[in-house]
């Protein structure tokens, strides 16, 4: 009984505390304080709808409605101009209303594991977004006016239906995360050395004809995946990409000649067809 007791005084501490960081996990509580509402926090519910009341929360900073079955967003979504953080993970969505755009304030929006067949051009009005995830969709391309995020540092496109990338894909060039794999690909921009900042480049299991030269120059490059991408040779010019650490390739795909300048820091990791998933940590 007074295990019991400690245990129910711990949750209701700890309800207190989240409601005074202004974190609400239900929409009736939620409405009970709106003005004081931050977070809205209402995942793994089975949620199939959200009702029409996020106009009544005018400082709402972060909404996660991941895990649920949600199919659309309300008409009061356009209402929260303070939102920073949005995550619909794992939903049922179609369609995202092209009033996204007008929430200039976002620098993370998650839209992965949907079942998502375009974005409205209007995503990419957003100047501040930093991550864009959209994993595990039905995608078939990305906005043409993609390169208006000029702050974007994350994009997961991977597990979608891609069969070209837009060409100002390489206008994002704060851009440190790149993960295009398991999709339909057949080119990469000739261009995509203009994305100096690009760190981790994942292109694997896609139709590539061959990789950019220009990749050489993305010289803070660190880890790219090129298994069963497509592509069977790998350009020489990549020996001489000095953060280079990590080249992951199958055993189709001829590498290139490691320089003797960097030659100790680099791995090239060939995975055979029954390794197991996942074979690099990023994947998890």
């Amino acid at each position: 009984m007074k295990s019991f007791l400690l245990i129910l005084l711990a949750f209701c501490f700890t309800f207190s505390s989240e409601a005074r960081q202004g974190t609400y996990t239900s929409w009736e509580e939620a409405l009970a304080a709106p003005a004081q509402v931050r977070v809205i926090r209402i995942t793994y519910r089975f949620l199939d709808s959200i009702p029409d009341v996020l106009d009544q929360f005018p400082n709402l900073e972060e909404l996660n409605l991941s895990h649920n079955r949600i199919r659309e967003l309300p008409p009061s979504f356009v209402a929260c101009k303070k939102l920073v953080r949005l995550n619909l993970f794992q939903n049922r969505l179609t369609e995202i209303p092209t009033t996204i755009g007008e929430l200039k304030l976002l620098e993370s929006v998650s839209l992965s594991h949907n079942l998502l067949r375009e974005l409205p051009e209007t995503i990419c009005f957003l100047p501040r977004l930093k991550d864009l995830f959209l994993t595990g969709n039905l995608l078939q391309s990305l906005p043409a006016n993609l390169g208006n995020l000029k702050n974007l540092q994350r994009l997961r496109a991977n597990v979608n239906n891609l069969i070209t990338l837009p060409s100002s894909i390489t206008q994002l060039t704060m851009l440190k995360t790149l993960d295009l794999s398991n999709n339909k690909l057949e080119y990469l921009p000739e261009d995509m050395g203009r994305m100096s900042n690009l760190q981790f480049l994942y292109v694997g299991r896609n139709a590539l004809k061959q990789l950019p030269l220009s990749l050489s120059q993305c010289r803070k490059l660190q880890e790219l995946d090129a298994v069963r991408c497509g592509a069977l040779m790998l350009p020489e010019t990549l020996a001489s990409l000095p953060n280079l650490e990590r080249v992951y390739i199958d055993d189709h795909t001829i590498p290139f000649y490691p320089d003797p300048a960097y030659a100790r820091f680099q791995q090239i990791i060939v995975v055979g067809r029954d390794d197991q998933y996942p074979y690099r940590g990023s994947q998890y």
